[in-house]
């Protein structure tokens, strides 16, 4: 029982020994509400295979692509948003677990997996990992499941058999499970751990040294040590051991309830976990503890720690949101709250022994050999807030530093003190030889003094070669010492150089365009490095001396101000917007976002450690960048497209082809790049549209009312400091044409022109038909008009203008023609030659007006008595001729007689009281078809019959047969 309670006793003297508070600035990029995560309050985080981000919360599931989070949650199908475990498999799956039931996202949606239709609910300890074939291993409710998931099903069984869970009860308590690389399977299991390999099961607990607890975390870091916890103690089985070891953490810092505890290797095999004050590291054989003294605000607690495919590290806390340790592992900080005199730091410098010396703006500070804390040297009032703006050691380990102020001092490692040497104007930098002098440089030109000069000493003034134009007191710059050990230093827009024996004055000025030297750099290859109004040139001095100019898209609107080559021969440039770095192939920039203290630097701005490592001098701290080999080992940003839309459809690759639509087709591109985004931009094109690239710093792309066809949409993000860019993501789509541009239409409009074109011939022809009809009805109208107005002429040349009767021509040519037809036919006609009686004496005594009255109706009734076929002629004067067709004699007789009574049977009304009473006397011949006579002959024995009338009294008719008279 002592000899435990020793036991327990050392190693509890042994943890407190191994606990370090880190003095460091952690630089944290903070993720809330402000920047689109919905819940402060992150309980898991997980990275799945395309490089999304992916936080679980109190209230919701986020992604994160590197610009802006998207919230899943109850819209997506999870009834309860508190998330307790995430868990992305190398298959691509994503699987998600709260208090309720476990989900898988398929296709945007939370898909519930349910296992014989009851849910699997999911506790936040360690419950999921990883099998063969990219399996889900769950812990839940004390089982140990295996998930398979194959397109939109899932299968769920259980991991042991019966068998096995009866050898080994502790099985059916399992709480959290890992996967180790080999397949080998630790499970928190009841009080102990279970390890499960090749179908053998064994059980760790207290015969190996490890407590009966509820271990819930587990983790082998890379040397194959396992690591396990609890919530309030941490053990370890060494590779190789069978005894477990208590790296339980001193000072009671693991009291409060955490949501789950965190364990968790980095790329440099520390292991982290959470804490009371927030974030422990074990490193190098000692925990270092990080809080609040360090810049890191956990709230509740960090609940998750996740170390992303880029090297990130991320810090999930309760109530703090999101937190982004930037450059995690490489990047080291401090400030005035760590150590340092001052924020403002000036220079720096590592002495013989392994301390390292920083010059800041209020003073001298110094860590210690194989320290993690800087402390503040004994330093006399009168140098205490001295700028250290420049150090060097001599050949006796003494280190000198020169203030802006113009003091001159030496630190003695002996006795730890600080002496002042001289009093010189500015000081700008101090230089040791190779003959153990010190050079300084001033406001007010060089001075030297040998390394071994004591204290009062003043300096000697450097003459320098007369030249024209230049003072002799022009201020001097930082410069350099080449690998021959020449001086060389900027003043004004001249370059000094010293060659061991004497002293050179170059004017260069004119080289890089008369602009102002501000520092100088030495190359390995004999060229000088120079920053000259703002920009960054590479000078040649042996021969013609001449000046390039580097034109570095890192430079660009960049003002350089110092640099410095390092032993790889690599250069490193000091900005007002950070630093870049050039390795001979690549250039980068680095600033706050990559992990710097501060983006302004200060100073000469570098200083080479003995490690190859770089110390970095800002204007708001010191930042440390433990491996700058890694520097060029990230890639071109990664370039996703992370959604086609067009309106409410979403363009998925090997889609239908789209129909067409005037709404625009918008593309959201995403770089899955964490770190230093400040450079990033995309480069676009829509193949099938366009041939050129298109620039955008912006993610989205928009274009409108695509015509129909095949399309390819291009997208590379492209880092405009370093100029690589990703290799482009595509996406094949179609578009139908529009109706009025598809093939079927054209053929529609082929069709309809030629059916428009024969319709238009058709409509041409009949209209051509019909103006030909209407000219034909118009030339026949005309040609009726004409033969009517012929016909009117003819009948006007053939009728009596009097009375409207034929004429005596018109009936000669009737007659003619009544001849031949009867003739012709065979039937007989007759013709009557009928004289008004006593018409002289109606002109004599009533007028001619009378007579033509008389004339006029006396043919009227004439007319009006004889067929439609019969022909009426005045024969001359009162004389009228009547032609009868097919009338015979004696038939006939009453025809004529109905002529007589016409005419006599009415008086004929000429305007008098009494109506005139008019008779006639008539002749008629009959022709009969044998006949011989001529017209002539017929008028003529007409003619007598008229006559013999009116011999015989008037007023009757008389025959030219005079057998029928009767």
């Amino acid at each position: 029982m002592r000899l435990k309670l020793l036991q327990s006793l050392l190693a509890a003297v042994l943890g407190m020994a191994t606990l370090d508070a880190s003095p460091q600035h952690i630089p944290l990029q903070h993720f809330g509400q402000s920047e689109g995560l919905g819940n402060l309050s992150v309980t898991a985080l997980s990275q799945d295979a395309s490089g999304y981000l992916w936080a679980g919360s109190e209230n919701g599931l986020f992604r994160y692509n590197g610009a802006h989070f998207r919230r899943y949650g109850i819209t997506q199908g999870m009834t309860d948003p508190f998330v307790t475990a995430l868990h992305s498999s190398s298959t691509g799956a994503l699987w998600i677990g709260n208090h309720e039931n476990l989900y898988r996202l398929n296709q945007g949606r939370l898909t519930p997996v349910l296992w014989n239709g009851e849910k699997i609910p999911v506790w936040p300890y360690q419950p999921m990992a990883e099998g063969t074939g990219g399996d889900l291993l769950l812990a839940s409710e004390g089982r140990l499941l295996v998930i398979t998931a194959k397109g939109d099903s899932t299968s769920v069984r259980h991991y042991f058999d019966q068998a096995t869970l009866r050898a080994h009860p502790e099985l059916q308590a399992v709480r959290s499970v890992y996967a180790d690389s080999k397949g080998t399977l630790w499970l928190a299991c009841e009080a102990s751990l279970c390890q499960a390999s090749e179908g053998r099961i064994r059980v760790l607990g207290e015969a190996e040294g490890l407590p009966h607890d509820e271990w819930s975390s587990i983790a082998i870091d890379k040397d194959g040590n396992l690591w396990t916890r609890s919530a309030q103690r941490i053990f370890t089985l060494p590779k190789g051991a069978n005894r477990f070891e208590d790296r339980t953490p001193p000072q009671d810092m693991m009291r409060k309830h955490m949501l789950r505890s965190e364990l968790h290797i980095d790329d440099n095999g520390n292991v982290l976990t959470n804490a009371d004050p927030g974030l422990l590291r074990w490193r190098q054989g000692r925990w270092e503890a990080y809080g609040k003294e360090n810049g890191l605000a956990a709230g509740g607690g960090i609940t998750a720690v996740l170390h992303d495919q880029g090297h990130g590290t991320w810090l999930a806390t309760r109530g703090r949101g999101l937190q982004h340790w930037l450059g995690y592992g490489n990047w080291e900080n401090w400030t005035a709250q760590h150590g340092l005199p001052d924020d403002v730091i000036i220079s720096a410098l590592r002495d013989r022994r392994g301390a390292m010396h920083i010059g800041t703006r209020n003073g001298h500070a110094m860590m210690a050999p194989g320290a993690n804390k800087f402390t503040t040297p004994s330093t006399p009032p009168a140098l205490a807030s001295q700028q250290w703006a420049s150090m060097d050691m001599d050949r006796s380990g003494r280190l000198w530093a020169g203030s802006y102020s113009g003091m001159l001092m030496r630190y003695l490692p002996d006795s730890g003190k600080t002496e002042l040497v001289a009093k010189l104007p500015f000081i700008t930098q101090v230089l040791a030889d190779r003959n153990d002098q010190m050079w300084l440089t001033t406001w007010k030109g060089v001075y030297v003094l040998p390394a071994s000069a004591p204290t009062g000493t003043q300096p000697q003034l450097v003459k320098m070669p007369e030249t024209a134009g230049r003072h002799p007191e022009n201020p001097v710059g930082a410069g350099c010492m080449d690998q021959q050990g020449h001086l060389w230093l900027p003043s004004v827009t001249d370059v000094l150089h010293y060659d061991g024996k004497a002293w050179q004055v170059l004017p260069l000025g004119d080289t890089v365009g008369k602009a102002t030297f501000d520092g100088i750099a030495c190359s390995r290859d004999g060229k000088l490095w120079a920053a000259a109004g703002g920009a960054l040139w590479q000078m040649t001095t042996q021969g013609k001396p001449r000046a390039t100019r580097i034109e570095a898209p890192v430079l660009r609107e960049r003002s350089v101000y110092a640099m410095v080559e390092d032993s790889r021969g690599w250069l490193w440039v000091a900005t007002g917007a950070g630093m870049a770095v050039w390795n001979r192939e690549r250039w980068r920039m680095l600033n706050q976002t990559h992990g710097l203290a501060w983006n302004d630097l200060n100073g000469i701005g570098f200083y080479e450690d003995q490690d190859g490592s770089m110390w970095v001098t800002t204007s708001n701290g010191l930042s440390h960048l433990l491996h700058p080999e890694t520097l060029f080992d990230t890639g071109a940003p990664p370039v996703v497209i992370e959604e086609a839309r067009r309106g409410s459809t979403e363009l998925a690759p090997g889609a239908a082809r789209l129909p067409w639509s005037r709404e625009p087709l918008v593309f959201r591109l995403a770089s899955l790049q964490f770190e230093g985004r400040q450079g990033l931009h995309y480069r676009y094109r829509l193949a099938g549209l366009e041939d050129q690239w298109n620039d955008s710093a912006q993610p989205e792309m928009r274009y409108a009312a695509l015509p129909g066809g095949d399309y390819r949409f291009q997208a590379v993000a492209v880092d405009a400091d370093s100029g690589i860019q990703s290799k482009p993501a595509e996406l094949a789509f179609s578009i139908a044409p529009p109706w009025w541009r598809s093939y079927p239409f054209y053929v529609l409009c082929a069709a309809g022109i030629t059916l428009g074109f024969l319709l238009f011939h058709r409509m041409r022809l009949l209209v051509h038909k019909r103006r030909e009809a209407e000219l034909e009805v118009m030339v026949q109208e005309r040609t009726r008009a004409l033969e009517e107005a012929q016909e009117a002429l003819k009948v006007r040349a053939l009728k009596d203008a009097l009375t409207r009767t034929w004429n005596r021509g018109a009936m000669m040519e009737i007659l003619e023609r009544e001849i031949g037809k009867s003739q012709r036919t065979g039937e007989s006609f007759v013709l009557v030659l009928l004289d008004l009686d006593k018409f002289k004496n109606i002109n004599d005594t009533h007028g001619h007006l009378a007579g033509d009255a008389v004339l006029v109706e006396t043919s009227r009734r004439l007319i009006a008595t004889v067929r439609t076929y019969d022909s009426v002629g005045r024969y001359g004067g009162e004389e009228f001729l009547v032609l009868l067709p097919g009338l015979s004699l004696p038939a006939g007789a009453n025809r004529i007689e109905a002529l007589r009574h016409a005419i006599r049977s009415e008086p004929v009304d000429i305007g008098a009281d009494a109506g005139l009473p008019v008779t006639a006397s008539f002749g008629a011949v009959v022709f009969k078809p044998h006949s011989q006579a001529t017209a002539t002959d017929l008028l003529h024995q007409a003619d007598l019959a008229l006559y013999r009338s009116k011999n015989e009294g008037r007023d009757r008719i008389s025959y030219a047969d005079e057998t029928m008279q009767t």
